[in-house]
């Protein structure tokens, strides 16, 4: 899990590192902040990296605020963890270089997904959790960027003690405010069954709600001084557990196995509807075809019709011609000549049948549209940016009427902006070559167009 391996990375530096830190922190503020704008530029860029692992766990680990997240979680347990003890004796005095070092890698997720913000706001697409990610998100930054600055050893020597600790205890709301923009975003990726985000659920909460436990255990041990510590341990671990375990099961899905109709039917999920247009050209040339057809027929029934009756009215006076010569020759031929005669006359009469026949001719064949695709529902898969995309689109006489997407794990609102710019443009072209993938969602949109692709050449005729 990205936060666990981010957490892992900073424990090591804060212990191992701890020495460096506190005689060169312009090295580390540098390096994380070139590690910041390394990371915005690259995701906020077409740049193509073909690895899922480095886009995930390398890249993602910036993007995603893990890092930063993992930091400050070291910043908090430095003020929770019993004084005299051996963490605190390393973490104290490297505090306030530490909260720097992560307020510098907060800023990559803070710009990456701000932009993506304003433009959701700006082009009106907000989702049911925008307004409460934008405003814990604006109190972090408002609340973040002028403890950090009070950070430095320069400001904090400038300042009165009393007054420099007054305002640093605006840290809790901020604290506070990272944890619930992670509940906002993760609990209902949770309860749809998504992978990883039930176990981020509570390894998110495991060290949030523990460091509360052990903040207000530690007021208490120290004002109170109670002789045994039995009791304020044993209340900490069952107000520990209570909610680690309710949030456990508000988020937890009991489908481990979600099917992929599930993952197309999810709330990052879109459908986009075309009418079927019918080729002008084509009506016209069905018509046309159809109309030349009866006419051809009309004519050759016609001509058929009159070359019989021609060939009717030939043969009745050849016979007619002959009857009257053969009477002025010979009235007293013999019973032997009539016969004669009469078997040219069945000869001539045969003879013309053939003739008939030749005049007919075959009808002509309907022509029929020929289509590229077969109608039908085609539901295709494809690598995105975070998990699979799902596609499923309806095709009619080559023209795509319906067409839905889904990603099992892309973020919201890199692939609102990927469906809104390829979809449609799919539909147009009722191909998916040479289509413009979205500036800043490259991977998003690939993913749409792989898996429309392949949706597509399973409707080739």
């Amino acid at each position: 899990m990205l936060f666990l391996t981010a957490l892992l990375i900073a424990i090591l530096i804060a212990f191992c590192l701890d020495k460096p830190l506190k005689k060169c922190p312009a090295a580390f503020y540098i390096s994380a902040a070139v590690l910041t704008v390394a990371s915005v530029v690259i995701t906020q860029s077409d740049i193509d990296i073909s690895s899922r692992f480095v886009r995930d766990n390398v890249l993602g680990i910036f993007s995603r605020g893990a890092l930063g997240t993992a930091f400050w979680a070291i910043v908090m347990w430095a003020g929770a963890l019993p004084n005299g003890s051996a963490p605190i004796k390393k973490l104290m005095p490297i505090r306030g270089e530490l909260s720097i070092t992560a307020a510098i890698l907060t800023f990559s997720h803070i710009i990456t997904y701000g932009v993506q913000y304003i433009k959701n706001l700006i082009n009106g697409r907000t989702g049911s959790d925008f307004v409460t990610t934008s405003i814990v998100c604006l109190a972090m930054v408002l609340i973040m960027t002028p403890l950090t600055v009070m950070s430095f050893k320069k400001i904090r020597k400038k300042m009165n003690a009393k007054t420099w600790k007054k305002i640093q205890r605006f840290a809790y709301i901020f604290y506070a405010c990272i944890y619930i923009h992670i509940l906002v975003l993760f609990v209902p990726k949770a309860q749809k069954g998504r992978e990883g985000y039930f176990l981020s659920v509570i390894a998110y909460s495991a060290v949030f709600i523990g460091y509360a436990v052990m903040r207000i255990r530690k007021y208490y041990v120290i004002n109170k001084k109670p002789e045994k510590k039995l009791v304020p341990n044993a209340v900490s671990v069952c107000v520990f557990a209570l909610p680690v375990a309710l949030l456990g099961a508000l988020s937890y899905n009991s489908d481990t196995a979600p099917s992929k109709s599930n993952a197309v039917t999810d709330g990052n999920t879109a459908t986009f509807t075309f009418a079927p247009e019918t080729s002008s050209a084509t009506e016209t040339a069905v018509t046309t075809a159809k109309d030349d057809k009866k006419s051809t027929e009309t004519a050759a029934v016609t001509d058929k019709a009159s070359k019989t009756t021609t060939s009717s009215t030939e043969t009745d006076k050849k016979t007619d011609d002959k009857k009257k010569d053969e009477k002025k020759t010979d009235e007293k031929a013999s019973s032997e000549g009539e016969e004669k005669q009469e078997e040219k006359h069945e000869e001539q009469s045969n003879n013309d049948e053939p003739a008939q026949e030749q005049h007919e001719e075959t009808p002509a064949t309907e022509p029929q549209p020929s289509y590229k695709y077969k109608n039908g529902e085609y539901e295709a898969d494809a690598e995105g940016y975070a998990g699979k995309i799902h596609v499923k689109l309806s095709i009619e006489n080559d023209k795509i009427t319906s067409f839905s997407a889904s990603a099992d794990d892309d973020d919201p609102e890199y692939f609102s902006d990927a469906m809104n710019t390829v979809i449609p443009q799919i539909a147009a072209k009722c191909s998916a070559d040479g289509i413009d993938a979205c500036s800043g969602a490259t991977y998003s949109s690939n993913g749409i167009i792989d898996a429309a692709r392949k949706a597509l050449e399973q409707a080739l005729n």
